[in-house]
């Protein structure tokens, strides 16, 4: 084979770096390689030209995955953030309302003994207990709670909401009036006998009855309000 130009070979490089040349070309190029320093340095410059740039590739696919999980994680981060807040508005919407609810509609807080008189205690002949309740601190009262404990204490224990609002005024519910409790039935229902009933708290009480006492007849007056008579 006739020697070949240092020219011919180094158009002959690329293709053959890529190997899309004729395998005549590929042995005449590494014939020509083997003894020729030049061309092979041309040979190694293509190869770090071409290196580098598959480098750069692979580090920028790098850089863009990494951009695009960070844009991933960031985007799960306020996700979550929205929620989060979604949710904590929603829970303090909830106490704002509840909390509303509590000071001025919920009957949760007892009324001071102080500002309660029980008169007119009396009995009806099948045994229920009349009592006359009057609340002097010029509120109304619309709720009355009754509990029992193990020693057989009945409590009718008078609650309002922690604000009040409501003046007392005509008619009156139960801050004025006559109300009464009927023994037996409270005992069926508890499954215990009643042995003392009070007006207010296990803490802050007033006696309306206690078993043994002896009380007078009902009146027709309170009979009638609640049409016994």
């Amino acid at each position: 084979m006739s020697k070949v130009s240092c020219e011919i070979i180094k158009d002959l490089l690329p293709l053959y770096y890529d190997s899309v040349c004729s395998d005549d070309s590929k042995r005449m190029v590494e014939e020509h390689l083997s003894k020729c320093n030049n061309c092979k340095m041309e040979l190694e410059r293509i190869q770090d030209e071409i290196h580098i740039p598959k480098i750069d590739n692979i580090e920028n696919r790098k850089d863009s995955n990494v951009i695009k999980n960070i844009s991933a994680s960031w985007k799960r981060l306020r996700l979550k953030s929205f929620i989060k807040g979604g949710i904590i508005s929603a829970l303090l919407i909830t106490t704002i309302i509840l909390g509303y609810a509590g000071l001025f509609n919920w009957n949760i807080t007892s009324v001071d003994t102080d500002v309660v008189e029980i008169s007119d205690i009396s009995q009806m002949e099948d045994g229920k207990i009349f009592y006359y309740a009057q609340i002097n601190d010029g509120y109304s009262l619309n709720s009355l709670k009754y509990d029992m404990d193990n020693e057989g204490n009945f409590y009718i224990t008078p609650l309002r909401p922690i604000l009040v609002r409501e003046k007392s005024q005509p008619p009156y519910a139960l801050e004025k009036g006559y109300d009464f409790i009927d023994i037996k039935e409270q005992e069926l229902v508890r499954g215990k006998e009643i042995k003392t009933i009070y007006y207010g708290t296990p803490k802050d009480k007033i006696l309306i009855w206690k078993k043994g006492m002896e009380l007078p007849e009902t009146s027709a007056e309170a009979k009638k309000n609640f049409g016994f008579e």
